[in-house]
């Protein structure tokens, strides 16, 4: 008990800030509030919703284990002769929708323009990219993942 009781006294503090340090801590917060309505008006002008401090072009996205990371969505083109990416895009959207057509259109235009089908998993299912598609030339198949033949 005696040992709790010296810990204790030694835990104790009984040191009172100086005004220095006050004016110190009080100049720190200033500062930091500062950084954080500029962040504030940054939301406020542009059309993002959310800003990562640490990298600027991340955003919070459920990985899958339902969790919430600051991340990138990666789309990737794979041509289905060679099995190798082709092309590829870092989007800041936490799914696939909408990025059917822009990756099939972009890999329409890297293979000279040429006809072909493309793969892609149901999470790229739009009906507006799937008429863009079919509009320019590309068939589009649901399946696992997103691959390209001619």
């Amino acid at each position: 008990m005696q040992e709790l009781d010296d810990d204790d006294v030694v835990e104790t503090c009984d040191k009172k800030p100086t005004a220095q340090e006050i004016e110190k801590r009080v100049k720190e917060l200033k500062n930091r509030k500062k950084k954080y309505e500029t962040y504030q008006k940054q939301l406020d002008t542009s059309e993002k919703n959310e800003i990562s401090t640490t990298d600027p072009d991340a955003r919070l996205m459920c990985n899958n284990n339902n969790n919430v990371d600051v991340s990138y969505n990666v789309q990737t083109t794979v041509d289905a002769k060679y099995k190798l990416i082709a092309d590829f895009r870092v989007t800041q959207k936490p799914n696939d929708l909408g990025e059917l057509d822009n990756m099939a259109l972009r890999a329409k235009k890297l293979f000279g323009g040429k006809d072909f089908e493309a793969l892609a998993d149901k999470g790229y299912y739009k009906a507006s990219d799937l008429k863009k598609c079919v509009e320019n030339g590309v068939t589009a198949h649901g399946l696992p993942s997103l691959c390209l033949w001619e």
